[in-house]
């Protein structure tokens, strides 16, 4: 496997990409049977939502991986079942929340980092907010192991087999996504001393 990178899509520009992750899909997951309904049911009801984009895994072949969010509310589907499912639990954190609906690596690129360069890329690109996903309840689960070592908690169960993780906004970023700003006595001298142009 070559080099890899990830490029970020919004709403908009995600639309041409349907093809590449409808691959990476297939690849990852199971076949899609019906390309039109999976495209309108999942995918284009998706880049429907607040915030929603996309990251892309490319190589020199093509697409390798995938991975979208967005800001979920209550009302929707998942965010439902989540607060339906953990009731008093899920409260505080459903609705306005990053949602990270969708992780798949192609199986020839798995075990190269792109899994966690694609988590990581999403993430920056979406609000700083606190987040929920949905897993595999096994421990030993790659993704699982993954969202672990990227800060995400367990949260409660949706079922035997399924999970609700939760990740705290990051500290090093404001919640609009931009670095947060320091402040230090040094960084305001320093600010002072070499202002902005």
């Amino acid at each position: 496997m070559g080099e890899a990178w990830v490029e970020i899509f919004d709403a908009t520009d995600a639309a041409a990409q349907a093809d590449a992750v409808a691959a990476v899909w297939c690849d990852a997951f199971d076949p899609i049977d019906d390309l039109a309904e999976w495209r309108d049911t999942i995918f284009d009801r998706h880049r429907g939502r607040e915030a929603y984009r996309l990251a892309v895994a490319f190589d020199i072949d093509g697409p390798v991986g995938l991975a979208w969010g967005y800001i979920g509310q209550r009302g929707q589907f998942w965010p439902d079942r989540v607060l339906d499912r953990l009731g008093r639990v899920a409260e505080p954190w459903v609705g306005g929340h990053v949602e990270f609906v969708e992780l798949a690596v192609s199986r020839r690129a798995r075990r190269h980092g792109i899994g966690g360069r694609l988590h990581d890329a999403l993430l920056a690109a979406l609000p700083n907010r606190h987040a929920l996903l949905g897993t595999s309840s096994d421990p030993d689960d790659p993704a699982v192991r993954l969202y672990r070592s990227r800060g995400w908690a367990p949260l409660g169960l949706l079922d035997a087999d399924a999970q609700v993780m939760l990740r705290p906004p990051d500290p090093a970023r404001s919640r609009d996504g931009r670095a947060a700003r320091s402040s230090s006595r040094a960084d305001r001298v320093a600010g002072a001393e070499h202002p902005r142009r």
